[in-house]
């Protein structure tokens, strides 16, 4: 997909990146996305390395509901009722899954 969206962008924007530069554009918080999206692929790839299937679907779910949360927190995106349902359901998903003598505790 690089070598598709590079081309892509040779031919359509050849003139603007002659002119202004291949990095025209890139500030900071532009930087700090690539890092995350780059340490987040190394999580990914070591829970893929070290977990099985379950587990990663879970470590999925409970990125979702964090990033939904630090949105809420740091640009105020409203949330609304079905988000905090399915954060409910995540979190009871995720204590069922680790939880051990389960069925002692509850007969």
């Amino acid at each position: 997909s690089l070598v598709i969206m590079g081309l892509y962008c040779m031919t359509v924007e050849l003139d603007v990146i002659i002119e202004k530069g291949l990095w025209h554009g890139f500030n900071g918080p532009a930087f700090v996305s690539i890092f995350v999206s780059a340490i987040g692929g190394l999580i990914v790839a070591a829970v893929l390395k070290f977990a099985d299937a379950v587990l990663k679907g879970y470590a999925t779910a409970i990125s979702v509901v964090l990033t939904g949360v630090m949105s809420m927190l740091l640009f105020g995106t409203h949330l609304n009722i079905l988000y905090f349902l399915g954060i409910g359901n995540v979190i009871s998903a995720v204590m069922l899954y680790s939880a051990t003598d389960l069925d002692r505790l509850l007969c």
